[in-house]
């Protein structure tokens, strides 16, 4: 869906962009690109990263867009105005728990109309009472129904412009959505969602875990949700979107995962996902240790279905052929398949950065450095998770070189759990966290393989190529 961006609107840099040649080329975006501006382009991009705001010329404005579709800058809206929140319903599906549901609730006291959607309680008067207590519409399901159906529910209810997702085990901040509204001004973005942190404040190692890696928390960057860039999804667990972008609304058909298929169905629509982690969410997680590992799994159960309906976005992982030789190669015997294949990428990189970037060997060895990386940290995701029986039986039939084969398994999921430590840096140490690094990915691995075996459909366990750029 093509607009312009709003004028009046800032333009932040993304984390990574550079600006190179006194201002003539922008470097950065996922997928890397490399824009090259005119001499009146130059100006105004100059001017917006410096803080200046969006003229009101066409031109300008399309410019922007530009930058924001590169992902080479992310947007921020001025303030909307007061009366917005009447545009506004918050749909909250629960099932159980009165007590998780008024904490949920009390922030929105006073605030935009809530309709809560009661998913087959087993003590209905309990829950209704409690959406009362702030003057929220209370539907019930005679049965739970799910999710999706209960969220679906409570959309038909919707009369207002936009409609916000709330988890009855979330707690919003005051004024929620506040901020997220501003982005919904840009007539291209049909759904934005805030960041989703671990309210869990109690010691031990999964609590800790939870701080730093929670399976809902996309992380503290902004950036445009699409697939096969830095965030692919974001939860339901807190969202707003345009109530005409829903459509009918989410898949009840998927029982976890639904909102990764939401969120690819409206980019596929032309709607373009923002994730604002400006404004945070507070989430209750499990943090026993059954009830964590059990809910891991039911995460990564939904990647067979979701292959069913996105069959290109859901595998283990990307690999070409070449690399994977490449890297069965290091694994098994030498590493110079490997060497070769990051200096042939760093070959590529160079050649197509040296016509516009200063420094261009530089810049491509890293960026060849970073795809082997990369790479290579989602095969060890791949080797600790659904992979897992496949590298045991190719250690066992190994013989000769067993040893090799498990010394270098054990070196590349060592490294991950590593790189993983230092970019979170969580408070435990590196081997109880990489500890919980390896049992979150075998969760992911048990999950899939019980949804591939449920779905009779083993598809989801194999790698593909990665897209073309174009695709991407």
């Amino acid at each position: 869906m093509t607009s312009l961006v709003p004028a009046g609107w800032r333009l932040l840099p993304a984390a990574g962009a550079q600006v190179l040649r006194d201002g003539e080329v922008l470097l950065g975006g996922s997928p890397l690109r490399v824009l090259k501006l005119s001499a009146r382009a130059t100006g105004l991009v100059s001017g917006w990263l410096a803080g200046e705001p969006v003229g009101g010329e066409d031109a300008e404005r399309r410019l922007a867009r530009r930058l924001l579709d590169a992902g080479l800058a992310h947007p921020d809206p001025p303030p909307s105005e007061a009366d917005a929140i009447d545009e506004v319903t918050v749909i909250v599906p629960v099932y159980a728990d009165p007590e998780r549901l008024r904490a949920c609730l009390a922030p929105l006291a006073g605030g935009p109309r809530v309709i809560v959607v009661d998913d087959g309680s087993p003590d209905p008067h309990a829950i209704a009472t409690v959406a009362q207590e702030v003057g929220a519409q209370c539907l019930r399901h005679p049965e739970n129904l799910g999710p999706a159906a209960a969220r679906n529910t409570g959309l038909r209810a919707v009369t207002t412009p936009f409609a916000a997702f709330l988890d009855a085990d979330c707690v919003p901040p005051p004024g929620f959505p506040g901020r997220l509204l501003d982005h919904l001004v840009d007539p291209a973005v049909g759904l934005v969602a805030p960041r989703i942190v671990s309210v869990e404040r109690g010691r031990g190692p999964i609590a800790a875990y939870e701080r730093a890696r929670s399976a809902l928390d996309m992380g503290p960057r902004p950036a445009l949700v699409r697939p096969y860039s830095t965030v692919w999804y974001v939860p339901s667990a807190a969202m707003l979107a345009r109530r005409d972008a829903l459509g009918g609304g989410f898949d009840e058909g998927l029982v976890l995962g639904e909102d990764v298929d939401l969120v690819w169905r409206l980019h596929d629509a032309g709607w373009q996902v923002r994730y604002a982690p400006d404004v945070l969410v507070a989430h209750e997680d499990r943090v026993r240790p059954a009830a964590w590992y059990r809910r891991r799994i039911a995460y990564n159960e939904s990647v067979a279905p979701l292959l069913a309906r996105h069959r290109e976005r859901v595998p283990v992982l990307f690999l070409t052929p070449r690399a994977g030789l490449a890297w069965g190669a290091a694994l098994f015997g030498s590493p110079v398949g490997l060497l070769a294949l990051t200096a042939l990428r760093c070959f590529r990189a160079h050649r197509a950065l040296a016509p516009y970037v200063p420094g261009a060997g530089v810049r491509a060895a890293r960026i060849g450095a970073e795809i082997t990386v990369r790479e290579g940290r989602d095969l060890a995701r791949a080797v600790a998770g659904p992979w897992f029986p496949l590298a045991f039986g190719a250690a066992a039939l190994a013989r000769r070189r067993r040893r090799r084969l498990i010394r270098r398994l054990g070196a590349l999921l060592a490294a991950m759990a590593l790189g993983d430590w230092l970019v979170d840096r969580p408070e435990l140490g590196p081997v109880a966290y990489g500890a919980l690094r390896l049992a979150d990915e075998s969760s992911r691995g048990l999950g899939i393989w019980i949804g591939c075996l449920r779905g009779r459909d083993l598809r989801a366990l194999l790698p593909r190529r990665p897209p073309p750029p174009h695709r991407r």
